[in-house]
Order: structure tokens, then sequence, then C-alpha cells
């Protein structure tokens, strides 16, 4: 499986989890610099999306409002963990909004999250009409990898 994984506002491209799927599958883990003034990030992703084969989309917080847009735009499903739908940032790279009911979001949602408030989140997808299903788990913003591999497991 080809996956494209985006990090959040505070994270980096390398991690534990990134190692653990590139054991089995192709990762495309770029570097997302949010707060680089003049940075074409979501247009980056396009062209990266346009050039490979992507099967599932995995982003966390800043990382899962890209892929949330990316995955309505080119009609691939997304994992996303706590992502910044609703919240607003001035670090919040411009996307192209594409309304699609027909692709799968599957979100992971921190029930304790203090960053970006899960009701909102879940206000702003039923509001756009999106297709979704999601689970709460007893953590905050960060997910830890016990939960990430429990929930991209269940993606099989």
């Amino acid at each position: 499986m080809n996956i494209l994984y985006l990090h959040g506002l505070m994270s980096s491209n390398q991690s534990v989890k990134i190692d653990w799927l590139k054991e089995k599958h192709t990762v495309f883990n770029p570097l997302l610099k949010y707060k680089d003034p003049g940075q074409s990030i979501f247009a980056d992703l396009e062209d990266l999306i346009e050039n490979n084969t992507i099967d599932l989309i995995i982003g966390s917080s800043m990382g899962g409002y890209l892929g949330f847009h990316l995955g309505n735009r080119y009609q691939i499903p997304t994992l996303l963990f706590n992502p910044a739908l609703a919240k607003e940032s001035e670090f919040k790279p411009e996307v192209k909004i594409v309304d699609n009911t027909s692709i799968l979001h599957t979100l992971v949602l921190g029930q304790d999250d203090e960053v970006v408030i899960p009701s909102q989140t879940l206000q702003f997808l039923k509001a756009n009409n999106t297709n979704f299903v999601y689970t709460f788990e007893p953590m905050g913003h960060r997910t830890s990898f016990d939960v990430f591999k429990k929930h991209f497991g269940l993606l099989k």
C-alpha cells in the first residue's frame, strides 16, 4: 500500500509510527514547513499525489486538516488523528476545498484533546455532509504509538 503521511504543526516527518509503516508499506512523508512564509504546501502535496499512486492518507492535527482536503480532492480514503478541521491558526495552509461525500474519512479523536476540540471537529464534519466514522480514545492531543497501530490495523 502507498501511504501519504502528513505530520502535525509541531511534529516532524520522522517518527516511530512512520518507521513502523515503512516496514510493510511505501510511505511518502514530506517535511511540512507550516511556519515558513511563502510555502505552497497544498500545491506541493497535489504534485506528489498526481505523480504517485496514493492508496491512503494519514494525517495528524494540521496534517489531518491537509489530509481531509486532499482526500476529498483526489478521492483517497483517510485516517485522521485529531484533525484541525475547525480550529483557526495563523499557520493553516491554503487548501482547495472540494465537497465530496463519497470518500470515507476515518477519525480518531482524543476525548481529552484541548488543542483540537472534538465536538467542534464533529460539528464541522456534519455541517459539510462528510462521509465519516469516528472513535473516541482516552487521550489528549498526542496519539500514542499503540493507539496509532490499533486504528491502522482496523482499516484492513
